[in-house]
């Protein structure tokens, strides 16, 4: 799922966020809604799409 992130904050940051999901036990958009990495709507619309198989 962070993958679906990379192009509009950057492979850096999207890394930080998988890797801290993983260790917390969170989802990727737990975490990324969390770190407010892009706007609550935006980090929805990305992986929401992500997971429709549209991004």
């Amino acid at each position: 799922m962070s993958t679906a992130l990379v192009p509009v904050i950057g492979y850096d940051k999207a890394a930080a966020i998988s890797k801290k999901a993983f260790a917390e036990g969170k989802t990727v958009r737990e975490v990324a809604l969390a770190e407010k990495v892009l706007p609550d709507d935006e980090v929805n619309r990305i992986l929401d799409a992500s997971v429709r198989g549209e991004a």
